[in-house]
């Protein structure tokens, strides 16, 4: 696939010899993956009803990659071989969510407790808010916002699939938000808009993105973004900032100038929650 130049020197600085490794993964096969919704079953249980074959994903509890169902449900020689997840009742049923396997880390590692008050500011479409409702247990509130009227719709009817009832759904600034919820929130996840740069196989239409905009666009967003999320947080409070670049500039320089800024935060060691051999 075409990469931008620009983009190929920066990952060839960062990555040494581990670059070949990393442009051969653009030409392996995709790995699909659902999250089971805890607040209606439980893992075990989901294990004894699911019609596909799953296998863990190791960095987080509910999460599987399924093996042998692609989105048309057919394998290579076109035959049906299995149902397809985007179409079964279950998910219908809000059982599940398909969601990437690496975007069910940001959530996972938000440290939410049934009461906590939660703020996901950048939640549309719905796949870490969901998590982070179903967390909360029916117990606290979760407020999920995105600027966007149009994905919000999305998120609101996804919320609503996964039995989410304690939650807030809004279209608003951050500014905006921050002005009525200042020092509210216990928890706080901020998926920012980001140049994209982990999206390329997937939506290739991010690399014009990329070349049109650029990482220094999105971390002058980001850094407002996170200003105005402290505001909201309660002191004390825990923070997951996390975006699908690969950006220096709009990762680790962001967070960089964040703490210099708010130098009550600090950052936090982060583990893998579950592990397991499956």
């Amino acid at each position: 696939m075409y990469l931008p130049e620009a983009f190929q020197k920066k990952m060839k600085a960062i990555l040494g010899e581990e670059y070949d490794d990393f442009l051969a993964g653009f030409e392996k096969p995709r790995h699909y993956g659902l999250r089971v919704n805890t607040a209606k079953i439980t893992v075990e249980e989901f294990k004894e009803l699911v019609p596909f074959h799953l296998t863990q994903i190791p960095w987080v509890e509910n999460g599987f990659y399924i093996e042998d169902a692609m989105e048309n449900g057919q394998n290579e020689s076109g035959q049906q071989e299995s149902p397809i997840p985007s179409r079964h009742p279950y998910y219908y049923a809000g059982l599940y969510y398909i969601q990437e396997p690496s975007a069910m880390i940001p959530a996972s590692l938000l440290p939410v407790t049934p009461g906590d008050k939660v703020l996901d500011l950048c939640a549309a479409p719905g796949g870490k808010a969901t998590e982070l409702g179903a967390k909360l247990q029916g117990h606290g509130l979760l407020v999920a916002n995105d600027i966007s009227v149009s994905r919000t719709m999305a998120l609101a009817k996804n919320l609503q699939i996964a039995g989410i009832q304690n939650c807030l759904v809004t279209a608003e600034t951050p500014e905006k938000l921050a002005s009525v919820f200042t020092n509210f929130f216990d928890k706080v996840l901020i998926d920012a808009p980001c140049s994209g740069e982990g999206m390329f196989r997937r939506e290739p239409r991010m690399v014009h993105d990329w070349e049109e905009k650029g990482p220094a666009y999105y971390a002058k967003i980001q850094k407002e973004i996170l200003t105005q999320a402290y505001q909201m947080l309660k002191p004390g409070g825990k923070m997951v900032y996390s975006t699908c670049t690969f950006s220096l500039q709009e990762d680790e320089a962001v967070i960089e100038w964040f703490l210099d800024i708010y130098q009550d935060m600090k950052v936090c060691p982060v583990c893998l929650l579950y592990t397991s051999d499956a």
